[in-house]
């Protein structure tokens, strides 16, 4: 069955920034206005004046939802206040610890000798199915692939590609890799980004985000978005992240995400003074849709293992 790609080319991309993104959150609206835009913009100039230590980033980054209610200058002038600090429980949060020891098998791995490529082992009946990939120029992807699942143990048959079959691989106590009997060992969501996510309000869907080489440099991962678990339902969209050095969280921009679309254009300027104060909107890569990454188990707004969106959408990772 074919598949709809979501189409992505290749001009600057518009950074989003946290303090815009928090002030959409807290609103909790599924796009962003002028005036937002506008806002973004004035953030951005602030962030310019700000420490550039890494510990300032993560600390904008990781209290912009609270940052409408604290005052946004505020923040990003000044991240190191008692204020900017506030969303830190100094512990694992409980929404953190259930995402965290709900983590299973379940993944985006991949495999030292076959470095562009990726394996995506998904639950499936009573064991699961893998769709894999070693990389290469014109490279087939095999699809649905039988693993069979018992314990921490997983049975593959490589006959597919002329590999050997019924070989048994042993997922780490920690579930962050596999291990075979020749040594080799498949590395679980590498990228610390990359998994298969679930969105609450598609319970029999799935999100597979994973690295996408490619395009260009801006163009740096690709998500199969898929609502009802069959395959043949799922659309490939193209995306951009920020700095991964910002992690544990981070601003990922998702590009035509199935759902958006582009907003109607606003009455065009009347003189060339205002065309140049009211630029519009670079839809060249597609319709974008920006969401927070997160890893930090101790944020009460963005839990670990979560992208979450605008509208208050959040992605869990499984």
């Amino acid at each position: 069955h074919s598949h709809n790609i979501c189409s992505a080319k290749y001009p600057m991309m518009q950074l989003f920034t946290t303090a815009a993104f928090a002030a959409a959150l807290m609103s909790g609206v599924s796009g962003f206005s002028s005036q937002q835009l506008h806002a973004s913009r004035a953030a951005t100039s602030q962030l310019k004046m700000s420490s550039s230590s890494e510990s300032s980033r993560r600390d904008i980054l990781s209290n912009a939802a609270s940052a409408a209610a604290l005052g946004i200058s505020a923040l990003v002038i000044d991240p190191n206040t008692a204020s900017a600090a506030s969303l830190r429980t100094g512990s694992i949060t409980p929404q953190s610890a259930a995402n965290k020891a709900a983590e299973s098998y379940q993944g985006v791995y991949s495999d030292p000798f076959h470095p562009e490529g990726y394996r995506v082992i998904m639950a499936s009946g009573k064991g699961a199915t893998m769709t894999l990939s070693d990389g290469g120029s014109g490279d087939e992807t095999y699809k649905n692939i039988p693993v069979g699942v018992n314990g921490n143990e997983l049975s593959f048959d490589f006959g597919f590609k002329g590999g050997p079959k019924g070989v048994i691989a042993v997922l780490s106590d920690d579930k962050q890799s596999i291990t075979f009997p020749d040594g080799n060992s498949w590395t679980k969501n590498k990228n610390k980004y990359d998994g298969i996510y679930k969105d609450p309000k598609y319970p029999n869907g799935y999100r597979v985000v994973r690295k996408f080489r490619g395009d260009t440099k801006i163009i740096n991962f690709i998500t199969e978005v898929n609502d009802t678990g069959n395959a043949k339902d799922s659309v490939f969209c193209k995306g951009s992240h920020a700095s991964l050095f910002s992690i544990p969280t981070a601003a990922f921009t998702f590009y035509d995400l199935p759902g958006t679309s582009k907003p109607v254009e606003d009455e065009k300027p009347t003189n060339i003074v205002s065309y140049a104060l009211q630029r519009p909107a670079d839809y060249s890569n597609g319709v974008p849709t920006v969401g927070q990454f997160s890893l930090e188990e101790s944020n009460s707004v963005f839990p670990y293992g979560t992208i979450t969106f605008p509208d208050k959408t959040v992605w869990t990772r499984i």
